[in-house]
């Protein structure tokens, strides 16, 4: 059992989930996702678990959507017993299950870098989290954070964040780029894009036909706005790309990421773009450095630093083609090594041997997948 606020192929926490229920649902587990926000758009048909959503969609404004759903969770949990319950995020959803009579059988995935005032976490939920029976972490750098930050002194599991694997060969760089560097995430100011903006100026200076695609949700104003001070509205599109499929288009065929956050936790966005051979350009904050630091594909600044980022985005202009396919070899080594379908199933199946050993005995559980 998944227990989710929200569900789909979007990024985050929605694609998270949705891996989460899939890869359980592959090793041969009959699984049912409890989600208040769910995708249908962007998921399939054909899809190999089960989705709960709240019988009360409206009352945003007292969450009971939220409410609903916890509900009826813990109902099912107090009725069924299933062998595994996964929650995703310390959200206020997360808060209503952690303050019921099933929080011992909550296994709580963080998904955030657990740092103070974090927006994305409901702070009644964190201080509540020994009531868990445990909390899962994609890194020891969250794990720190966690002890930390929440003074949580329980037990911690790894459970790193993964994309799913289609076991695509070592891509060779497109004959011709659709941009050279591409965003992908939520257009706001801790993502650092007005810096990106900003050395995207500076390199205008030395490649003036440079080219910049912001993609993602929100409001492009204000950037928008930017750019034209600057003059440099050739160099840098806005583009709201609709589907999963199209921004993994837009991304394969870019000739590097770049992600300038001012704080992150385990981004997803970085082995998307290792799934397709393509390099990155990040902050040192969050896991990223304890993840990807000794990553050839990977290009690390430090957040807020305008020239650090158009030096890392004009080194990778002026490299070699031999030099770019070597980046490009290790960003498809870094997925295969982190993101496989073997390592995620080595994973999980660790955790199933700690929490649900009997899946194990019965025999029910694919071992090779």
């Amino acid at each position: 059992m998944v227990v989710s606020d929200v569900c789909g192929k979007k990024a985050g926490a929605y694609l998270a989930t949705s891996l989460l229920c899939r890869k359980l649902a592959r090793l041969n587990l009959n699984v049912i996702c409890f989600s208040t926000w769910v995708e249908h758009n962007e998921l399939s048909s054909t899809e190999v678990f089960k989705i709960v959503e709240p019988r009360i969609k409206k009352g945003y404004r007292w969450d009971l959507p939220n409410r609903c759903l916890a509900l009826q969770a813990a109902r099912y949990i107090e009725k069924w017993e299933p062998a595994l319950v996964f929650v995703v995020g310390l959200t206020r959803l997360s808060r209503y299950l952690i303050r019921s009579s099933v929080a011992s059988r909550l296994l709580l995935w963080e998904l955030t870098n657990a740092n103070p005032g974090n927006k994305f976490v409901d702070s009644e939920a964190s201080r509540l989290l020994s009531r868990c029976r445990a909390l899962l972490s994609p890194s020891a750098t969250i794990d720190r954070n966690i002890r930390k930050t929440y003074n949580y002194q329980g037990h911690i599991e790894r459970l790193p964040f993964w994309i799913e694997d289609d076991k695509l060969p070592l891509a060779p760089p497109p004959s011709k780029f659709l941009t050279d560097f591409i965003f992908l995430g939520r257009r706001d100011e801790e993502k650092g894009l007005r810096e990106l903006i900003q050395a995207t100026a500076i390199l205008t200076k030395e490649y003036p036909k440079v080219k910049v695609l912001i993609g993602g949700s929100g409001s492009e104003i204000s950037y928008v706005s930017l750019v034209r001070s600057l003059g440099i509205e050739e160099n840098v599109a806005f583009r709201y790309l609709p589907s999963r499929q199209e921004t993994m288009e837009a991304l394969a065929k870019s000739r590097s990421l770049v992600l300038p956050s001012y704080h992150e936790g385990y981004p997803l966005v970085l082995l998307e773009a290792a799934k397709y051979s393509v390099p990155y350009i990040a902050t040192r904050v969050g896991s990223i450095p304890e993840v990807f630091s000794e990553d050839k594909a990977c290009i690390l600044v430090k957040p807020k630093d305008t020239m650090g980022l158009a030096a890392a985005m004009r080194n990778l202009l002026s490299e070699s083609q031999d030099e770019y396919k070597g980046r490009r070899s290790a960003a498809h080594n870094k997925f295969n090594k982190i993101s496989s379908s073997a390592c995620v199933s080595e994973n999980l199946n660790r955790l199933i041997r700690e929490y649900a050993p009997e899946l194990f005995s019965s025999e029910k559980l694919t071992q090779t997948n």
